[in-house]
């Protein structure tokens, strides 16, 4: 860790923070050097007082070791390690719940967001906007039809939620204010996108490029996308339950007219109606499909409730550096 800066604005950090960078981290022991140099530097040359809030989301490799030999060099960097692996979302809520900067920027840790789209943020910022936000116009990292994925995604989002997304992650600029209105809103299962559409605010968005990945792989595979999109969808819209009861009504219809028909059928002897037990399975295997289907998606619903209701911590911190006891005392979810 000898390439970052001991003493970048290290007298700095006596006054009023005016910048904080959160940064979610996990597996990234060849990123951390690299993100950190660029990072530091370009933060001291914003001229404003600033902090690194790197969030360690339970890492299992070297990183938890990298950085905290960089904080012991430069006390801009703030550690917060996780008790265990919570997810990405609960990383960054840690990292808001400690930020004491005016303006908190998000960014990740695998270097394909650029550091260098901070400044930009910061004169828009300046410009009165609430939220600045990084467009993706270009995502070298993925492929045709996973781009083709994602841009279908959020606008579907955008079509059941009636909210607006965009092409955009978390990478962006958020005042004072839209933290504060964020700690407001008490969910555990927190859908940040959707959130920051919601609270509303004076919003832009920026476009850049996202670079491919120069270190690691991915973990945000098939999977996680669609537990992506059903958590957006089940914070934000009650459209599934609303279609499973269009979808029911529509069926009782059809067995209504069905029913209809078999007895016109009958009585006027057309007979084309076959006599035998495959119409009657299809039938009954069409149910019970449908009937799990709409089981599936109250619990859904349910288990999304469930979690709520316990009031479990989004996240439980084990270990700080650099945080000073007063904010760390704020904190309900540190362990002692």
């Amino acid at each position: 860790m000898q390439n970052i800066n001991p003493h970048a604005s290290q007298k700095k950090t006596e006054g009023r923070i005016e910048l904080s960078v959160v940064i979610p981290v996990f597996n990234s022991e060849e990123s951390i050097p690299h993100l950190l140099r660029e990072l530091v530097s370009i933060c001291s040359s914003t001229g404003k007082i600033y902090e690194i809030i790197l969030v360690n989301d339970s890492s299992t490799d070297r990183t938890a070791e990298l950085l905290a030999a960089a904080s012991e060099i430069n006390h801009n960097l703030k550690i917060i390690t996780l008790s265990r692996n919570f997810g990405y979302q609960s990383a960054v809520s840690a990292g808001f719940d400690f930020a004491q900067g005016a303006m908190i920027v998000v960014i990740d840790d695998d270097l394909q967001y650029p550091p260098s789209m901070i400044p930009v943020f910061i004169e828009y910022a300046n410009k009165g906007y609430d939220l600045v936000i990084g467009e993706r116009l270009v995502n070298k990292q993925n492929s045709w039809l996973r781009e083709f994925v994602g841009r279908t995604t959020y606008k579907v989002l955008s079509l059941i939620t009636n909210l607006k997304f965009k092409n955009s992650s978390d990478f962006g600029l958020y005042k004072r204010s839209v933290i504060d209105a964020l700690k407001t809103m008490p969910e555990k299962d927190r859908f940040l996108r959707g959130m920051i559409q919601w609270i509303g605010f004076k919003k832009t968005y920026v476009p850049y490029t996202a670079e491919a990945r120069k270190f690691g792989r991915s973990g945000f595979n098939f999977t996680k996308l669609v537990g992506f999109v059903m958590s957006g969808v089940t914070s934000f819209s009650a459209f599934p339950l609303r279609l499973a009861g269009a979808l029911g009504g529509l069926i009782f219809l059809f067995s209504v007219a069905f029913s209809g028909f078999v007895v016109y059928a009958r009585y006027t002897n057309l007979n084309i109606i076959p006599i035998g037990w495959a119409s009657t399975i299809i039938i009954i295997l069409f149910m019970s499909s449908f009937q799990l289907l709409i089981l599936g998606i109250f619990g859904e619903y349910l288990y999304k409730m469930f979690n709520e209701i316990k009031g479990r911590p989004s996240y439980i911190i084990a270990e700080t550096k650099n945080i000073d006891s007063h904010t760390l005392s704020q904190s309900k979810y540190h362990n002692g």
